[in-house]
This record gives structure tokens, sequence and C-alpha cells, in this order.
């Protein structure tokens, strides 16, 4: 819930919060250990806690790290998928166009209509949900492909190819459907919580000074900006970093130009 509450943000607005939060949060700790907690000062307690605090926020930024780019993999995979889509769109329109009948070319606006259905149920991937107006759009171009007859071995072989890219637009909506909730583990962000959080708890032990205080929020500020980026390419289909439907929607373009 509040990773899609943050991705209603800008990225920028996203880096901003979460290095704020983090950093200042971290920051305060010793202070709230020295005057709320009222933890007297003990030079001992001091350095273990500085030390378990270092290696918390280093255990911390590897695991950010390596999910960053898990994350990032993820991301472009999907985008991959969305290109092979509109590869496909594109492929299935030469095909109807160079058919070389009527009822092929005819065709080609239920294709032009199934691609704007896919473009608009873009926003519901956001919430891994499918449209019916897609389902439907896809139905009416199966049957219609189907329906057109060859009429020599050439249109036999462009019509077991169009039946193939037809195919082919099916299992590709599938994957992308699937892909709509492709982030990272909830588990992940739980462990990635608790680190942060004894991390905290580690730094109210340490001594209120400021230099201990920049010693501690200077971490948390390099752990932070790795936790937004996280944060910012996690789902693929939210935020201002996502996979976006514009492959498809060149593809339409190229396709209404196609004569």
């Amino acid at each position: 819930m509040v990773l899609h509450l943050l991705h209603q943000m800008s990225d920028l607005e996203i880096l901003i919060l979460t290095v704020a939060v983090v950093t200042c949060l971290t920051m305060a700790a010793p202070h709230i250990g020295r005057y709320v907690l009222r933890l007297p000062e003990n030079n001992d307690r001091d350095d273990a806690a500085f030390e378990g605090f270092k290696a918390v926020m280093s255990m911390t930024g590897v695991v950010l790290a390596f999910s960053l780019v898990q994350a990032n993999n993820n991301l472009r995979e999907v985008d991959g998928v969305v290109s092979k889509e509109a590869t496909t769109i594109a492929l299935t329109d030469r095909a109807l166009l160079r058919f070389g009948k009527p009822e092929a070319a005819a065709v080609r606006p239920l294709l032009a209509a199934y691609g704007g259905a896919v473009v608009d149920e873009w926003p519901l991937l956001a919430l891994q949900q499918r449209s019916e107006a897609v389902d439907a759009a896809y139905n009416a171009l199966s049957k219609a492909a189907r329906a057109v007859a060859p009429d020599d071995s050439r249109q036999t072989s462009m019509y077991n190819e169009l039946l193939k890219s037809l195919d082919d637009l099916s299992d590709l909506r599938e994957q992308v459907l699937a892909d709509s909730d492709y982030g990272l583990p909830r588990f992940f962000w739980i462990t990635t919580a608790c680190l942060l959080g004894l991390g905290v708890v580690l730094a109210a032990a340490t001594s209120s000074t400021l230099s201990r205080t920049v010693g501690v929020g200077a971490p948390a500020g390099a752990v932070a900006l790795l936790l937004a980026f996280a944060i910012i390419v996690d789902l693929p289909f939210e935020g201002e970093t996502s996979v976006s439907p514009r492959p498809i929607q060149n593809a339409l373009m190229a396709n209404a130009h196609r004569t």
C-alpha cells in the first residue's frame, strides 16, 4: 500500500522524501536517546553502537544494491515483452496487407482496434486487472482473421504465419498481465524495514555530539538513496519510471500509414 502511494509522486519527489525521512530520523536518533530516553553518556556503549550501526548499514546497502539490480532487470524484461508485442502487431498488419485479398485487408481495422484497446488497458495493469474490451477485441480479430481462406500455396504460407502471429499476440498479452505484479517480494521490504529500524535503534545508543550525528547521518543518506531507487523501479506499471505503451502506439501509427 505504501509503495502504491509513493508511486503517485514523481521520481524526484520519491527521492527527496525517502532520503529526508531516513536521514533525518537517523540523525535525530542520538538526540532522542540522550534527551528523551535519558541514556547516560558512555564511551564504550557509543563505540560499540556505532560499530554495530556501520555494520548494519553496510549490510542494508548490499541488500538494496542487489535488489536494485534485480528490480531494474525486471523492468527491462517487461519492457522487452511490450516491444515484442508491438513488433508482432506490426508483422500481423503487414501480413494482412500483403495477403492480397479484400477479406484480409478488412481485418486490419480490427487489429487497430485491438491495439488501441491494449493501450487503453494500460492504467488497469497498475492494479493487476485486465480489460474485457481487450478480450472482446481480440476475439473479434481472431474470428475475422481465421475466416480468411487462402487461395494458393503462397497465401497458405502467409495464412499460417498470420495464425501464429495471432497466437503470439495472445501469449504476449497474458505475459504482460502476469508481469504487471512483477515487483520485489514483500519479504524484501520487511527485511529492509527491519534493518533500517535496527540501524535507528543503534544510532539512538550513540553519543549526541555533532560529529557522531553526522557520522550516522552520512551512511543513512547513502542507504536512503539506494532505497529510493529501488522504490522507483520496483513496480513495472506504476510511477514515472515504468513500462510505457509507446512501442505499441508507434506500431499502430505505422500500420495506419502503411498502404
